[in-house]
């Protein structure tokens, strides 16, 4: 259950680094459009960390189910990104700076206890 905690909070953290490198997002958002720069390092790190919950979620459960599960935890951040831009855009962006947070403690955490 905690792997796919983690797979969710890194596909709602790509999400939101996906969404946040498009102008219009970036603007409603910050006020302002990302540079050319800016641009690229969220779309970098959006897809990053897709792959890296793929990863995890292939890991976890084989190909067969992992991948269906990633899937599905895509879909569902998806869902929820999108249902928060509207209402509550900076719950929204503060939902994926946690989101980042958790599964990057987790990550470590995980690590950790497997090297030792």
């Amino acid at each position: 259950m905690t792997i796919w905690l983690i797979v969710l909070a890194l596909n709602y953290v790509s999400w939101a680094l996906l969404c946040l490198a498009v102008a219009r997002h970036h603007r409603q958002h910050f006020g302002a459009e990302a540079s050319l720069r800016r641009a690229r390092l969220l779309r970098l790190g959006g897809w990053l960390a897709t792959l890296a919950a793929w990863v995890i979620a292939v890991r976890w459960h084989g190909w067969d189910i992992g991948s269906v599960d990633w899937c599905a935890s895509w879909m569902l951040t998806a869902i929820t990104w999108v249902l928060l831009q509207p209402y509550r855009p900076r719950f929204a962006r503060w939902l994926a700076f946690i989101a980042g947070a958790a599964s990057l403690f987790a990550l470590i955490s995980f690590s950790s206890l497997t090297l030792f």
